[in-house]
């Protein structure tokens, strides 16, 4: 029996020394990965102490307290806390008390230390750690406001004077070395680095620990094994229960503690002395871990976030109270529980899935939120996960960070939600409706695009102020918002401009809905400060289709409708863009012609072009000629007026346009000053142009920068515009007649002008719209007409020219009238003004004649 005993006692003692050596090495591994964490929290620490030390230096100077400064710099000077300044000119100088001067050691760190801060801007707060020759530094550097100083600093050396006390309560370490960090190396204790290369700590522990209670451990085995063996020798002395009852009792102990998470119960050291002092071991050990416990859990409590930590296997090991919280743990432990277990819903699941997904994968972290139901609100979550991993890269669970974000997900929502609708009526804004109209391209089929104006919406404004137009805007667009669709997306885009996108509609449905809109929109009523106001509203429509062009240029052909019925003067009316409408074709292009116009105007490609204007009775002391406006293109191809003046005007152009012709024409006069005598050129001014700011003072520096007479031009004025801005263009009229320019009244009979107005407006020629003239020979009433208007112009001292003078008949029946001159097709084309020759001219005229 005693030789069947020995080797199962020899196998039963080493796989107890084993087991028990695994477990010690676990432990010891866990302690050293806790006091790793703490020993950065430490160094943390000391940047926190420098930089509250700091923040008092900056509040003493900033303040002017000298001396609560002088004391707060001599207590750093005798801790060797070095305090530094910053000038505005980035030089480095030490900041000491009053009774100290600056040492040798402090000189050579500035000097070292300048170089290295030459572009530190000191805008912002910074700590961290840097090496100087091998020697560790903490930095700290705030920003100052002074006249002088623009910076604040303090450096620390970092010597074992001052690791000593950081690493005083870790028991099992020995030292604390900072160096260079190395990239490769995994869970490194990186410290914060200002400049120079990355530095990390690198902890050195005691082995002597471990070593002494291995030991301690080997020789206990051998002597349980010495004394079993003696025991065997004296069996017969011994009972077997005797023996073993306390090495059983002690192993359940055990057990009993390592399963013990919350509380350490120190083991009894009654029996034999061998079991007592391994008990006491066992005991210390105990203690230590319970110890390094209750630190962990302090340093949770103290988290703000919600903190879950997992095994391997996504069971939860520990939460801290804030986690608790979150999660609404209220029955019972949660040790071994997952968080599917304990989070309702599909959140719970989303939160184990990332669990094990992590645990199983090789990435190092993952992040994401969830969104919990909490009664009749949901709570979002935003969760980060970690691996944790031992001393050899094995997994051993993870830490998951869980935050709540509910308050910062809804403000996001209510941001989003501002930036896409408008604060007034609610309705999408210009940008969403922008964006919804891009997207069309991508669909096919036809889709309806609404451009929407609301008439004498400005009366409203300007009678009752904005606040009852903002009433009328939110009345109007609920009032749309009714009759649209449920895909349909209506926006307001300007003051009183909306639009509106009907995806894949016909043509008939559109015209349906938009009737029942534009209904509604009528029928509202506002009562404000005892009136009632009502508005219209015109509609133009467009319809996009795949491939035919592009959103926006649909939207334009829409925006384009919509003004061609607010012109026809209808009220709330509905027009549809009609490609094969020439005045739509030509509102579409008006933009392109008025940018052709403003590079005309820039680059000189207007061309002048002049038609004579002859005299009907004999031959004239004068020769007179209208200047007439081309545009030259890249190909040498002239343009006439009819195809850009409408874009000019519509633009509000033709003030620049008039400018460039008059600069040209004096430009020409001034080529050719024999003409000087017996020439005049007229020159049209538009309504705009006459109207406009800085046209006389303009004509003033063309006079003096040509030094041409100013009795060689006429200006020539509708009798609309002369009258449209009536006591405006009397001025400037008045103002260049005193120059000594002449004026013609062109159009005169087509506008809405009377006889009155030839009495006020200072004109010495009185132009007949050619609708008069063209069929003068075969209509009685355009004769007598031309007659009347001669008969008066006669009686007041103003000469008469007829336009559009196209054969000899009329020519002969203007005579008959005593019309003085004659202009049109009959007489003279158009021809270019550099081709002018007033002789041949005259030779043709007469020949015509």
């Amino acid at each position: 029996m005693f030789g069947l005993l020995m080797p199962v006692l020899l196998l039963v003692s080493l796989a107890v020394y084993g087991l028990t050596r695994d477990g010690v090495s676990r432990f010891n591994q866990q302690q050293q990965g806790l006091e790793r964490a703490n020993l950065q929290v430490e160094f943390d620490g000391l940047l926190q102490q420098r930089r509250s030390e700091l923040l008092e230096v900056r509040t003493a100077v900033e303040l002017s307290r000298h001396e609560v400064q002088d004391h707060l710099l001599l207590r750093s000077y005798l801790a060797r806390h070095w305090v530094l300044v910053v000038n505005h000119h980035g030089e480095l100088r030490p900041l000491l008390p009053n009774s100290r001067q600056s040492d040798g050691t402090l000189e050579a760190l500035v000097k070292e230390l300048e170089p290295q801060l030459a572009n530190e801007g000191f805008q912002t707060e910074r700590s961290g750690f840097a090496s100087l020759r091998d020697q560790p530094l903490a930095y700290i550097s705030l920003p100052l406001k002074h006249r002088s100083w623009r910076g604040l600093l303090m450096v620390q050396t970092i010597n074992e004077e001052v690791i000593q006390p950081l690493i005083a309560r870790h028991v099992r370490m020995d030292g604390v070395r900072i160096v260079p960090a190395e990239l490769t190396t995994p869970q490194a204790l990186q410290l914060p680095t200002l400049f120079g290369p990355p530095l990390e700590l690198k902890p050195q522990y005691r082995s002597q620990f471990t070593d002494d209670l291995s030991s301690k451990m080997l020789h206990l085995q051998l002597l349980m094994l010495t004394l079993i063996l003696v025991a065997l020798l004296l069996f017969f002395l011994l009972a077997q229960r005797s023996m073993l009852h306390p090495l059983r009792r002690f192993s359940i102990q055990l057990d009993s503690q390592l399963a013990n998470h919350k509380q350490s119960q120190p083991m009894p050291l009654g029996g034999d002395r061998e079991l007592a002092e391994l008990a006491q071991l066992c005991n210390e050990l105990f203690r230590q871990r319970h110890h390094n416990r209750q630190q962990k859990n302090t340093l949770l409590r103290a988290v703000s976030d919600a903190v879950v930590m997992v095994d391997n296997k996504a069971r939860i090991e520990l939460v801290n109270p804030v986690a608790e919280r979150l999660l609404a743990v209220d029955h019972g432990p949660v040790r071994q529980c997952t968080l599917s277990s304990l989070v309702a819903g599909s959140a719970g699941q989303e939160l184990h899935g990332a669990l094990t997904e992590l645990l199983g994968s090789g990435r190092i972290n993952q992040e994401g939120k969830v969104v919990v139901p909490r009664g009749e609100r949901w709570q979002t979550l935003e969760y980060n996960a970690a691996r944790t991993l031992d001393g050899e890269g094995n997994t051993l669970g993870a830490v998951m960070v869980l935050r709540d974000v509910t308050r910062s997900e809804q403000m996001k929502q209510e941001l989003q939600q501002k930036s896409e609708r408008d604060h007034t009526t609610g309705l999408f804004n210009r940008h969403v409706f922008e964006r919804t109209l891009d997207d069309l391209a991508k669909r096919r089929g036809q889709h309806a695009v609404c451009y929407m104006d609301l008439n004498r919406f400005k009366l409203i404004n300007d009678s009752c102020g904005h606040e009852a137009g903002d009433r009328m805007l939110r009345d109007v667009a609920h009032e749309m918002t009714q009759c649209c669709r449920s895909g349909d997306l209506l926006a307001r885009i300007g003051g009183d401009e909306f639009a509106l996108i009907m995806p894949d509609t016909s043509a008939l449905e559109a015209a349906r809905l938009l009737k029942t809109l534009s209904d509604g929109v009528q029928g509202i009523t506002l009562y404000w400060d005892s009136g009632s106001y009502k508005v219209g509203i015109s509609i133009g429509v467009a319809f996009l289709r795949h491939g035919e062009q592009t959103p926006r240029e649909t939207f334009k052909d829409a925006e384009i409708a919509c003004h061609a019925t607010k012109a026809k003067g209808g009220e709330s009316q509905i027009h549809f863009f009609d490609s094969l409408d020439q005045d739509l074709a030509h509102q579409r292009n008006a933009p392109l012609w008025a940018m052709r116009i403003n590079d005309a105007i820039v680059n000189d490609d207007l061309v002048l072009f002049y038609q004579p204007i002859e005299p009907v009775h004999g031959s004239s002391d004068k020769r007179k000629c209208e200047i007439l406006l081309r545009i030259k293109e890249e190909g040498g191809r002239i343009l006439a007026p009819g195809q850009f003046i409408a874009a000019a005007e519509r633009f509000n152009l033709m003030p620049q346009v008039d400018r460039a012709v008059i600069r040209k024409s004096f430009e020409w006069l001034a080529r050719n000053s024999h003409l000087w005598d017996s020439q005049v050129i007229s020159i049209n001014l538009s309504g705009t142009t006459l109207s406009s700011d800085g046209l006389v003072s303009y004509i003033d520096q063309m006079c003096e920068t040509y030094r041409i007479p100013s009795h060689t031009v006429c200006f020539e004025v509708t009798e609309t515009a002369a009258i449209g801005n009536e006591n405006h263009a009397l001025e400037i009229l008045h103002a260049l007649r005193r120059r000594g320019f002449a004026f013609a009244l062109d159009d005169f009979g087509s506008g809405f002008a009377s006889y009155g107005y030839l009495r006020q407006l200072p004109v010495d020629y009185v132009k007949i719209d050619g609708c008069f003239v063209r069929n003068l020979a075969n209509n009685p009433k355009d004769y007598a007409i031309v007659k009347s208007i001669h008969d008066v112009c006669r009686v007041m001292g103003i000469e008469t020219v007829a336009e559009f003078v196209e054969d000899q008949e009329t020519l002969q029946r203007l005579k008959t009238i005593g019309v003085n001159y004659a202009q049109g097709y009959g007489l003279g084309r158009p021809k270019d003004l550099e081709t002018y020759h007033p002789v041949l001219e005259a030779q043709d005229a007469m020949m015509e004649t």
